[in-house]
């Protein structure tokens, strides 16, 4: 995976907005099936015990314990008990949306993982049950969050596995401007120059941009430019106006706006942040 896929990946999950639907942990129901339908939320399902068939899209699995399998949001698929010992799996189903996307439509993961012999998926299963049964009045947000560890560990062990993760296709008129951003983020970008690069109407263009990737064209540029204004002031001991003229924002009072709001420092503030944790006694 080059980079730009990496930051690609890394904009959609920044972006992402999660809610669950329904959880739980049991056997399936003696009825449990249902064919050929296509749901609109994402399921995630960790085989426990016991047999079953799924079908999605246009291939059959027969799920093993041990494995997580994801069906995806707008898929067409299948799910049955079989003659064995019926399911018991921890599941959830829940929307991952960036922008107007479902995550799994913007990314290419496998749609089983084996985790292995470590319990760890079932821990993050279980915080997620946990946090259902809350009381208190951030219940919504521990959900949320036990939600963003399950897609997070998914995407991590996929990344790690042969099948790998990566970008789906953009379309070429928003990957000419992806690419167009990475090479030129240090000049000074325009809303009109990057919507002919899509050969698009400004104001068309901004929209179509965030329904993409979940954040507007200038907002795009501008996290570019902070990331890379981050890597030098961590990497390098250049003055904040040359890291202004090397990432295009000359103006050092607006560039330490812009990174103060991003990241909750001034950038001194953070090159010293980052020295002091980095040091050794």
């Amino acid at each position: 995976m080059d980079n730009a896929q990496q930051q690609l990946i890394r904009l959609y999950l920044d972006n992402l907005q999660v809610h669950v639907t329904a959880m739980g942990h049991n056997q399936v129901w003696s009825d449990w099936r249902d064919l050929d339908y296509t749901p609109d939320y994402n399921k995630f399902y960790l085989i426990c015990d016991g047999e079953g068939w799924l079908k999605i899209g246009d291939t059959e699995y027969m799920p093993k314990p041990g494995q997580w399998f994801l069906m995806p949001q707008g898929v067409k698929q299948s799910y049955s008990y079989t003659d064995g010992p019926r399911f018991t799996k921890y599941w959830c189903h829940f929307t991952a949306k960036v922008g107007e996307n479902n995550l799994f439509n913007l990314l290419k993961v496998p749609v089983f993982l084996e985790p292995g012999a470590g319990g760890e998926p079932h821990c993050l299963f279980r915080e997620l049950l946990a946090c259902e049964s809350g009381t208190s009045l951030s219940a919504p947000l521990l959900i949320k969050a036990a939600m963003l560890k399950l897609i997070a560990y998914y995407v991590e062990h996929a990344a790690a596995g042969r099948a790998g993760v990566e970008p789906a296709a953009v379309s070429e008129p928003l990957q000419a401007v992806i690419e167009h951003i990475h090479l030129n983020y240090y000049r000074n970008l325009t809303i009109d120059e990057l919507a002919e690069r899509a050969h698009l109407h400004p104001n068309y263009f901004i929209r179509v941009f965030k329904r993409q990737f979940g954040t507007s064209p200038i907002q795009y540029v501008n996290r570019k430019r902070i990331e890379e204004a981050k890597w030098l002031l961590t990497s390098t001991n250049l003055l904040l106006a040359e890291i202004g003229a090397k990432v295009g924002i000359p103006d050092i009072s607006y560039l330490s706006k812009l990174f103060k709001s991003s990241t909750g420092l001034s950038p001194t503030a953070y090159r010293l942040t980052y020295y002091r944790s980095n040091s050794t006694i």
